[in-house]
């Protein structure tokens, strides 16, 4: 009983308590293993924690990591679905423009062929000679397109869409060829205008509307004085007709006399500009003042029989660098 230990067992119930005995030697051994035992689940119990506090640590990061590369894809479908939206209304936009400039081109191409018959026409009727401007702009245009067409075609390249799109904004950016068109053919225009503008201004300055209703008296140039007899160079045409005939301007101007002048007796001279003068004597009234604008075939004077005459008539000048010339060459009846 020296080596032995004995081990009283107490059950719950009424039974009579068991007693073992174990060699001590045995004892030992199994404590000892109880304790290896009890070491290796308390070293295994803090390795575990570890780890799992490094994997619970691990997983935190990766779900927060996980996070914000969710929110990173969610703001870049955002700004992907706001760029589409962005290029989509580009589109749009770059093509109404695109019809838009195509229209304005066609209206110019057609207005070019309009202003191009109203030239001849005006060149028709009043004998001039104004030239249309020739705009090489649409040519160039066409040459322009017809030469990206035909280039080199030997080795075949498939372009997207949005690369297409983003190639001819660049192209039309870089060249800015519409802009080149529509400038250079309103610059013509506006030439064309300026041309017909002047044109238009001489044509209404140009005394050439006949003065007076009546009969051709007396031509112009060198004839015998009707009073003195003498031969003497008649600076203009007569007119005769009744006192109260009304006369009109030849041309377009500025009244730069009106008064009595002697031979002349109330006398209106108009300076039409363009080196033309015309002058209106003999009158009985006179209906404009110096300084005031009249207009081709508006009333300025009345027929009368005042300064040095025979009877009522309208002694008519046309003066060209201050030289008489004869009105006939001018005057239409």
């Amino acid at each position: 009983m020296k080596h032995k230990i004995k081990i009283m067992i107490t059950p719950s119930t009424d039974k009579p308590a068991r007693h073992l005995k174990i060699n001590t030697s045995v004892a030992l051994t199994m404590l000892v293993a109880l304790v290896i035992v009890n070491v290796s689940f308390l070293i295994n119990t803090f390795y575990s924690k570890n780890v799992s506090d490094t994997l619970s640590h691990e997983n935190t990061v990766l779900s927060e990591n996980l996070m914000m590369t969710q929110d990173k894809i969610d703001r870049l479908e955002d700004i992907n679905a706001n760029k589409t939206d962005e290029i989509a209304k580009l589109k749009l936009s770059i093509k109404t423009s695109n019809d838009f400039l195509v229209d304005r081109l066609l209206e110019m191409e057609q207005t070019q062929k309009y202003v191009s018959q109203l030239v001849v026409l005006f060149n028709d009727e009043t004998t001039s000679s104004v030239e249309m401007p020739i705009s090489r702009s649409f040519n160039r245009l066409t040459q322009a397109s017809e030469t990206a067409a035909a280039s080199d075609t030997s080795e075949i390249v498939i372009v997207s869409p949005d690369e297409k799109l983003l190639s001819e904004m660049d192209a039309l950016i870089a060249t800015d060829e519409i802009s080149l068109i529509i400038n250079e053919q309103s610059n013509a225009y506006k030439d064309l205008v300026d041309t017909l503008t002047k044109q238009i201004s001489y044509l209404e300055s140009r005394p050439d509307f006949y003065p007076t209703n009546g009969t051709f008296s007396s031509p112009f140039g060198y004839r015998s004085d009707p009073i003195t007899g003498i031969s003497t160079l008649h600076s203009g045409i007569d007119i005769s007709n009744q006192v109260g005939t009304a006369i009109y301007a030849a041309g377009s101007g500025i009244v730069t006399y009106s008064g009595y002048d002697g031979n002349f007796g109330n006398v209106l001279i108009i300076d039409h500009g363009h080196g033309y003068e015309t002058a209106y004597a003999h009158c009985k009234t006179l209906l404009y003042a110096p300084g005031d604008e009249v207009s081709k075939g508006e009333q300025v004077a009345i027929m009368g029989a005042t300064g040095r005459t025979t009877g009522p008539h309208l002694h008519f000048e046309i003066r060209y660098n201050k030289t008489p010339i004869n009105p006939l060459k001018i005057i239409q009846k």
